[in-house]
């Protein structure tokens, strides 16, 4: 058995090599049929199987092909954004998010440091910055109420969204110290999502809590001391020259927070691109009044990822809910669905965006994770 799965991975292999091989920046490649066939004749294998199999993996060369023309055209929206606004200093999980995503879609913005999340908003509404990243959830923690909050009072749209891991780790001047750390300095979210590991390693260890990740690693970098360690990204300590001595020491190893992208204007989505569309609603106060609202995306075979709610500030008793679901707002079905909705609820639509990749195999994370 274990001879036929390596065969069944070499041939896997070879697939994955020929479609990349296939597929350029500007056209794609396939072998001429006859060619497969006389190939075919060679190996004395059926030529009717070799045809069906052949189109198969045509088929899929050329969706590789279209799938990468759309992104490439869907990427040139992100070439007018020439600043960016992020929270808290450099080194922060917030700056780890949007260096990710500039990496991504080849911006190179000028970098605008946020204290908060209101700054943040404000610095997109008012043309300061083309973009701001914003941490909304987290799998440990669950959703940040205070983003969605200001999505939802400001009128700024979602362009996009970028996951990242947390992986927290033990950051230190001079690894040789590590047996005499007995205080960490971190921001309180970082210290709660590693409370087991620190139990049991560092039971008797102080804390001192710092506005971010990133001032923790500065403090522990100026103080250099041996007794002290920052609890903080790779990321963030090889910035400021900090050693990791332990890494990934969350209570849960899956730990992720997707940030969103916004921006002052909306952006159309290619049609042929996975994409997500985030909503605020508001029901009337009558019986089934949110069912009715929830039947339409089941009616319309929605897959919504996402359904939190927040209390109406001066109107007690009353929800705002939030919803991500994927669809594409340039579609006709979208569309007919966002006119049903209408009929039912105060409707408002954040954004349209591309459905990241790692997103998707995430599955739809869950999770008030604001760790910067």
């Amino acid at each position: 058995m274990s001879t036929l799965l390596d065969l069944d991975r070499k041939i896997l292999e070879l697939l994955k090599q020929r479609t990349q091989y296939s597929v350029s920046e500007y056209d794609y490649q396939t072998t001429a049929l006859q060619d497969q066939l006389k190939l075919a004749e060679d190996f004395k294998l059926n030529p009717t199987y070799v045809t069906n199999l052949f189109k198969i993996i045509n088929d899929e060369t050329v969706r590789v092909f279209e799938q990468k023309s759309l992104e490439q055209k869907n990427n040139l929206w992100c070439q007018k954004y020439r600043k960016a606004s992020y929270l808290g200093p450099v080194g922060t999980y917030s700056y780890q998010a949007m260096t990710k995503y500039c990496e991504q879609y080849q911006i190179k913005p000028e970098e605008i440091s946020c204290s908060n999340f209101h700054d943040l908003v404000s610095n997109v509404k008012q043309g300061i910055s083309d973009l701001a990243f914003l941490p909304v959830e987290n799998t440990s923690s669950g959703i940040i109420n205070d983003v969605y909050d200001l999505l939802h009072d400001h009128g700024v749209h979602i362009v996009g969204e970028i996951t990242l891991q947390i992986k927290h780790s033990i950051l230190v001047n001079d690894p040789s110290d590590a047996a005499a750390i007995d205080t960490f300095y971190s921001h309180p979210q970082p210290i709660i999502q590693c409370s087991n590991f620190l139990k049991l390693h560092y039971p008797n260890a102080k804390f001192v809590y710092c506005d971010s990740t990133a001032d923790a690693i500065k403090k522990v970098k100026n103080l250099n001391t041996p007794n002290i360690a920052a609890i903080a990204s790779e990321f963030g300590g090889k910035l400021f020259g900090l050693t990791p001595i332990r890494s990934n020491i969350a209570n849960q190893s899956q730990n992720f927070t997707r940030f969103i992208v916004i921006a002052r204007e909306p952006i159309t989505v290619p049609t042929g691109l996975a994409s997500k569309i985030s909503i605020t609603f508001t029901t009337n106060n009558t019986p089934g009044a949110l069912a009715a609202v929830l039947d339409i995306f089941k009616q319309h075979r929605f897959n919504m990822t996402k359904l939190a709610s927040r209390p109406i500030i001066g109107r007690p008793w009353e929800e705002l809910f939030y919803a991500d679901f994927i669809a594409n707002l340039e579609t006709v079905d979208a569309q007919n669905a966002i006119h049903e909705l209408k009929q039912l609820c105060h409707l408002n639509i954040l954004g349209c965006y591309p459905l990241e990749k790692e997103q998707q195999e995430l599955k739809g994370t869950s999770g008030n994770g604001s760790e910067n």
